[in-house]
């Protein structure tokens, strides 16, 4: 096995030997289970995701904006 491990390094946790292999999916959250805080926590999380979206809508808009009036003269 020491061999194996030399050549081959060990299997990193997450990572797929095979394509067969089935991923594993993720465990819904149960949101009864959450407290105050961590309710809070996902909302701050979430709000932060959703500008950071917002801002890169608004880039891609521009570059299009852009390539239209590039393009229309």
């Amino acid at each position: 096995m020491k061999v194996f491990f030399q050549y081959y390094g060990q299997k990193k946790e997450g990572e797929q030997m095979f394509d067969e292999e089935e991923v594993k999916k993720e465990k819904p959250i149960d949101f009864d289970d959450l407290s105050v805080e961590e309710i809070e926590l996902m909302i701050k999380d979430h709000q932060k995701q959703i500008e950071i979206l917002k801002n890169l809508l608004k880039q891609k808009k521009e570059k299009l904006d852009l390539a239209k009036s590039f393009f229309k003269n």
